[in-house]
């Protein structure tokens, strides 16, 4: 899977497979820099992330890579 960009409320966040099994995504930017995944139950959660980042609007880019992800299969 290719690196992509997501914007939302006009900030873009870059996504990038940061593994296959479990498939966890990290979502970085200048300010950022979160590892996130989804529970089998189908929420998306907070792996990790550096202590100074901002707070993401973690279900918005879960959804954008649950869109991207149906693309690509």
């Amino acid at each position: 899977m290719e690196p992509f960009t997501v914007t939302i409320n006009e900030v873009d966040y870059q996504v990038s497979l940061h593994s296959g099994f479990p498939k966890l995504f990290d979502v970085y930017n200048r300010d950022i820099n979160y590892t996130i995944g989804k529970t089998d139950a189908g929420n998306w959660v907070y792996i990790k992330h550096e202590p100074s980042s901002a707070v993401i609007p973690l279900e918005q880019i879960g959804s954008a890579i649950d869109e991207r992800t149906a693309e690509d299969q």
